[in-house]
């Protein structure tokens, strides 16, 4: 809009401007979603008149005409010239409650690629747009939330050329290797320290989730897509929806798990009546599914007040002391992955491997001393 001196005319939201050649320019103003816009709707020489704004500016509100901004994307996306940013919004439209995450992938593009990214075509990028992000980045994130990053921007992009939105790279998003090997494992005593902290910890709605992905092994998303309707006590089974592997997974439940949702159930019945009604297993305050983001930093403090070290994930070291301690006992690669929901052959599944061997010696040593025992007792026998 130019800083020309607007003049009211008798139309709502219609401006008109004075130009220097003697014309006159009309501009109309109105909300859409909440968010006001401004445009310029037409010179008079071109016909253009305060009635006419007005129409048009009623069309806009009423969703029956394009902005010009509507009108540049639509010819962009028709010309497979869409930009990062309207690529983003596609692939939103486009993956809608399929896409896992999602929270998580907006923050992430929010944040470190909207700015920079968004409305860059594709081929205006260049590797040094890459470098630059990695860098800045690298300043004040982990080299895994860098690489996550990058991997969001790459799976944007290649729905784009998918789609035929966009034109292809010219170059490869590389993502930074990260040495993603570590597994945090409890003692005994932190897992001691723990049961403590959640007996004393006020929110027991909290308390509970923690609980139910130590005791059951569960990611941290699944407590939250949770629903009463998921859980069958008669048979004792607990089914999680919409996994990781896309599919329904079924859990046994033990008699502690059974405990648990035996607790937040009478939780929930003394709480409000829109949390009492709630579908949801842990709820939020409005009956509403909750978030992982919404107690991550709950669980850390809990996990902080039990000594367990700060650089640990505070339900996934949870799933890594159910996964090693099974293990190290004996239980084989395929019920561990049946407990966790890993597909068999998963790098997680890999990763894990490592305890088998500790399990395989102690199985080994275990049957060399039944049978030294066998063989005691043979010639305790025959003397």
């Amino acid at each position: 809009m130019p800083r020309q001196t607007r003049q009211k005319t008798r139309y709502s939201g219609v401006f008109v401007v004075d130009l220097s050649s003697g014309d006159q320019t009309f501009y109309i103003r109105f909300k859409k979603d909440g968010k006001l816009i401004e445009e310029r709707a037409g010179r008079k020489k071109q016909g253009m008149t305060g009635a006419k704004a007005n129409q048009l500016r009623v069309d806009r509100m009423a969703g029956k005409s394009e902005t010009n901004a509507e009108k540049r994307e639509r010819l962009l996306f028709q010309a497979g010239r869409l930009r990062i940013g309207g690529l983003w919004k596609e692939y939103l439209r486009h993956k809608g409650d399929k896409l896992k995450g999602f929270r998580t992938d907006e923050n992430r593009y929010q944040n470190h690629l909207f700015k920079s990214f968004g409305k860059k075509f594709t081929d205006d990028l260049v590797p040094l747009d890459i470098d630059r992000l990695e860098s800045t980045m690298a300043k004040t994130h982990s080299a895994k939330t860098v690489g996550n990053v990058l991997e969001l921007l790459r799976r944007i992009i290649n729905f784009g050329i998918a789609k035929q939105l966009c034109p292809p790279l010219s170059f490869k998003i590389k993502i930074p290797s990260v040495d993603n090997q570590r597994i945090e494992v409890l003692t005994d005593e932190q897992f001691s320290n723990l049961n403590e902290v959640w007996d004393e910890y006020p929110d027991q709605h909290i308390v509970n989730m923690h609980k139910i992905i130590a005791w059951t092994g569960m990611r941290p998303s699944e407590p939250c897509r949770l629903k009463w309707n998921n859980i069958d006590s008669e048979l004792g089974l607990l089914t999680k929806v919409d996994t990781k592997s896309g599919r329904g997974v079924q859990l046994r439940l033990s008699q502690t798990v059974k405990q648990i949702l035996k607790s937040q159930r009478a939780l929930l019945d003394d709480s409000s009546p829109t949390m009492a009604t709630s579908e949801y297993v842990f709820p939020r305050s409005d009956g509403q599914k909750r978030e992982p983001d919404s107690w991550r930093k709950y669980v850390k403090l809990i996990c902080n007040r039990a000594g367990i070290p700060k650089t640990y994930r505070p339900n996934y070291c949870l799933r890594d002391t159910i996964a090693t301690t099974m293990l190290s006992n004996g239980v084989s690669l395929e019920e561990v992955g049946y407990q966790l929901g890993h597909e068999p052959g998963s790098p997680m599944m890999k990763r894990y491997a490592m305890f088998v061997t500790e399990a395989q010696q102690r199985i080994v040593d275990r049957s060399e001393e039944l049978l030294k025992e066998k063989l005691i007792g043979s010639t305790q026998v025959n003397p």
